[in-house]
């Protein structure tokens, strides 16, 4: 298949089971699935197909299915044909009735209309234009509107010329923005007036409606008025529908004509809901006819009781993110004491610390305990005199011989590989993570063993007694390394030639840092930010005078809903002015921020 866009890519796994899934036959499979893996074969080592790939769990990574091959059989057996000239037509938008510009992707189905995708339009605009007759001010324009993406933007435009040049109103990044379009390019774009309103529901429908008078232009949300503009710059034009930024959005019951008033919830229902949210027992006890008052003006109360609902999860969310900041603090605090008292096992606790973020009941003794059990294992194997060579053969031999230790590769990324007990108890990690149990073990045997950052690939230096030297690298099952396996290394990863600062010790503080940047690297390409949130507070504890990582930690804060504390970081980056941050852009994100 071809997984993340890897054309022709061939992965290795095994059938655990046949299963009904849904009431279809399946073949399970044990092995990773990534995006563009669906519609690949399904091959045993003859080559001969048994399956389509068709989905993977959404728990599990290494779980996935396949279509048995007799499915397509059937099908090619008994086609379902439709003829070309009418496949094409399925979902058009309605030319009759819409005309999409600037080549923008806009289809129609069961009385909902969808932006598939931006246009040519700059920053991805993609404008629909209705077809009806405006009338004469006043006039109004509505839709209902529902974004994929709570950070996209889409809505009405009105005024257009049929080019570039329009008002539009629309929710964007979770706000409402009236904006006038006065060409191509960003520069001749105007937001006049951009409002956080609770009348918006973020992924739920919206009722959008404009009302243009001589004198104003005033929109609505969802029956609330929620802006009023006197701006005069376009002054007729068609109107329509739009997209920024490539956001997928549907729109339907869409509407222009005659002012008319918006279902306003009446006083009856609003008391109601009230009663509801003030005693949640009351919920249980809703009469017929108090279901009928509801009824009574039904959208709106939909409506209003969905943004309570939100409004109740907002703040449910709120509690359940300061319970997580209240779980860190101790384990950021134990991180930074760590590093301040300097003890000879800070490397190993530390990358246990660290796990800790993501497993709350990590328990950092036992695995400590555990490491004393494996250290007693190995010199069960020697005699007292044992030489430094003979305990760093039996450390290889313990590990990657009798235990079955080895580097992750099938899923290299996965955030486990950086998890020091995962590695302890999976046996397998990252070149990092294997290298620091590595180190530890060594330590516990009196072997000087340090960790060597080559970019790309985290390798260990073993020192003898008499000062000799030999790079290790601990995922490739403690394969010794020449200079030359080295410079090919960096050449590798880096695609430059090596360096003397390639091949220097990397101290305890350095290795955690990398192992975070690890984590956040993977945390970013699985989208979860409270994730990456937990890992720059750590690298904040770890190295708290780093404006870069003050500044990843403030974004992060924002990103998560955490503004007070993120305009702290902003602050104290304002304050002390660490080298290369620019404090402009600081400036401008703390104006941004601030109440």
């Amino acid at each position: 298949g071809n997984p993340l866009g890897l054309k022709h890519s061939v992965v290795q796994g095994i059938v655990s089971a046949i299963r009904d899934v849904d009431k279809r036959e399946m073949i399970q499979v044990a092995m990773p699935i990534e995006f563009g893996n669906s519609g690949g074969p399904l091959v045993d080592l003859q080559g001969n197909v048994h399956g389509i790939i068709n989905m993977k769990s959404a728990i599990e990574d290494r779980v996935g299915f396949a279509i048995p091959i007799e499915r397509l059989r059937e099908l090619r057996a008994a086609p379902n044909p439709v003829a070309i000239e009418r496949w094409t037509r399925l979902g058009r938008i309605n030319p009759d009735h819409w005309t999409p510009l600037a080549n923008s992707d806009w289809q129609q189905q069961s009385g909902r209309i969808q932006a598939k995708g931006g246009g040519d339009g700059f920053g991805g605009r993609s404008l629909c234009l209705s077809l009806a007759d405006v009338p004469k001010r006043p006039f109004e324009v509505a839709v209902d509107v529902r974004l994929n993406d709570p950070t996209g933007a889409a809505g009405l435009i009105f005024h257009s010329d049929g080019k570039d040049r329009h008002y539009g109103f629309y929710p964007s990044n979770g706000k409402l923005r009236l904006s006038c379009f006065l060409g191509p390019s960003v520069f001749s774009w105007q937001v006049l007036q951009e409002i956080d309103s609770p009348f918006y529901l973020p992924g739920q429908w919206n009722r959008l409606r404009v009302l243009v008078t001589e004198e104003t232009i005033e929109c609505f949300v969802n029956g609330e008025r929620v802006m009023e503009s006197k701006d005069r710059q376009l002054s007729d034009g068609k109107v329509g529908l739009a997209a920024f930024r490539g956001t997928e959005a549907e729109f339907r019951r869409f509407r222009v004509g005659e002012p008319s008033a918006d279902e306003q919830l009446s006083d009856s229902a609003r008391s109601l809901i009230s009663e509801m949210l003030a005693d949640p027992q009351r919920m249980h006890t809703i009469s017929v006819e108090e279901l009928r008052t509801l009824a009574g003006s039904s959208q709106a109360s939909v409506q209003e009781m969905t943004r309570r609902a939100i409004e109740l999860q907002r703040r449910a969310d709120q509690l359940k993110n300061l319970a997580e900041d209240v779980r860190r603090v101790p384990v950021l605090t134990q991180l930074r004491a760590l590093l301040d008292e300097q003890d000879d096992d800070d490397l190993f606790r530390g990358a246990l610390l660290i796990a800790a973020l993501d497993n709350p009941d990590l328990d950092v003794d036992a695995y400590q305990e555990r490491v004393d059990q494996m250290a007693r294992e190995i010199r069960k194997e020697l005699d007292g005199e044992a030489s430094e060579a003979s305990r760093l053969s039996q450390l290889d031999a313990y590990l990657f011989q009798q235990n079955g230790f080895h580097g992750g590769r099938d899923e290299y990324y996965h955030p486990a590989n950086s998890h020091l007990n995962r590695v302890i108890d999976d046996r397998e990690g990252l070149p990092i993570t294997m290298s620091i149990l590595y180190m530890e073990l060594g330590r516990r045997l009196g072997l000087n063993i340090e960790g060597v950052g080559l970019p790309g690939h985290f390798v260990v230096r073993y020192i003898n007694e008499e000062g000799d030297q030999q790079l290790i690298d601990v995922f490739d099952r403690a394969r010794r390394m020449s200079k030359a396996d080295a410079m090919a290394t960096v050449l590798q990863y880096a695609q430059r030639l090596i360096e003397d600062n390639d091949l220097r010790p990397q101290s305890t503080e350095e290795i955690l840092v990398r192992v975070l940047r690890n984590l956040i690297g993977s945390a970013t390409r699985q989208r979860d930010p409270e994730a990456i949130l937990r890992y720059v507070e750590a690298l904040v504890a770890i190295v708290p005078e780093e404006g870069e990582y003050r500044m990843m930690r403030a974004a992060a804060r924002h990103q998560t809903n955490r503004d007070h504390a993120a305009l702290e970081d902003l602050d104290w980056l304002i304050e002390h002015r660490p080298p290369g941050i620019n404090i402009n852009e600081v400036r401008q994100m703390r104006d941004f921020l601030k109440p």
